[in-house]
């Protein structure tokens, strides 16, 4: 008789295990396990068009894949707690990708900008302001330390194209070089520095398509062959970070089929290396495109003219932009 009330709950536990298993099968236990969506198949890249803004990494684990945004760019979402921001320049315009991982709270956010620069003068045209008096700047999620000298390698690619306009270009961002003040810089400079640490053995990781792939600690820059992007491009830059913190940049300039002016006379439709990596190293800073056509004498508008060497000499935003982020020495 004492056995009686045990033997009495082990089978009222297992009728109502069983009850719960058939309810399993029918389809009411099952609405609450998670199905990824149409577009987050296995394999291949995936588009930014075709998802939310905001991706649950519970719904669509997208650490590891590689996300093309709507303005082209693409890059690998980080899977090491980072996130990245990919930065295109072409001839007729630049294009951002930013991808931001919070795993803490579960969440991707996608976010690209930019494209192509209309042609003729738009409806409510303002000319260019002059660079000395245009103050107009945009930061970037992240930037380095204050005081921090960056560290960078440079890799020569193939082509048999020169050192030496991406060091000045690297040189005229960290040094605040400008046509705007006596003795070629702003003053006071901006408290960030660069150091060149030697030849890389690898390029930049950056993509055959222009896009960010994954990062290898290094900040690599140079030229770099990259014959799936479009043959608009003229460089890449991405920029990893945790946080405010960035943690690592890595600029490509294209070494396959374009035409650089490195030195002597321009070359039709030639473009300067030297304002080129100006530019890019902008991006390694922490400085975003400055859009509109009445910025575009800064060095961080997103349009470099064919044969135009003036954003290798900084403009009033740009460097109000530098002293933003890190004050002045």
């Amino acid at each position: 008789m004492g056995d009686f009330p045990r033997a009495a709950v082990r089978a009222g536990a297992a009728a109502a295990a069983a009850a719960l298993a058939g309810a399993a099968f029918t389809g009411t236990a099952a609405a609450s396990v998670r199905r990824a969506p149409a577009w987050c198949g296995p394999g291949g890249t995936l588009s930014a068009r075709a998802m939310p803004q905001r991706v649950k990494i519970a719904d669509c684990d997208l650490r590891g894949r590689t996300v093309r945004g709507a303005n082209g760019l693409a890059a690998v979402v980080p899977s090491d707690g980072t996130s990245v921001v990919a930065h295109a320049l072409r001839t007729d315009g630049g294009a951002e990708l930013s991808i931001r991982v919070d795993e803490r709270a579960g969440v991707v956010t996608i976010d690209g900008r930019g494209g192509r620069v209309p042609q003729g003068r738009p409806r409510g045209f303002r000319a260019p302001a002059a660079a000395c008096a245009d103050g107009a700047y945009r930061a970037e999620p992240s930037r380095w330390p204050k005081g921090t000298a960056v560290r960078w390698r440079y890799y020569a690619g193939n082509a048999g194209l020169p050192q030496a306009p991406v060091t000045a270009g690297i040189a005229n961002m960290a040094g605040a070089r400008t046509d705007c003040a006596d003795g070629g810089r702003f003053t006071p400079p901006p408290d960030i520095a660069e150091e060149y640490a030697g030849r890389a053995s690898r390029p930049p990781n950056v993509t055959g398509a222009a896009g960010c792939g994954i990062r290898d600690g290094v900040n690599t820059f140079g030229w770099h062959a990259m014959p799936d992007a479009d043959t608009d491009v003229l460089a890449a830059t991405c920029t990893w970070f945790d946080g405010p913190a960035t943690v690592e940049t890595d600029m490509a300039l294209q070494a396959q089929g374009r035409r650089w002016w490195t030195g002597g006379s321009c070359p039709a439709g030639g473009y300067s290396a030297e304002a080129v990596a100006t530019h890019e190293a902008g991006h390694v800073l922490g400085l975003g495109h400055v859009e509109g056509i009445e910025h575009e004498n800064l060095t961080m508008a997103p349009t470099i003219a064919s044969c135009d060497s003036g954003p290798a000499t900084l403009g009033k935003g740009d460097y109000d932009g530098l002293v933003a982020l890190y004050g002045g020495r």
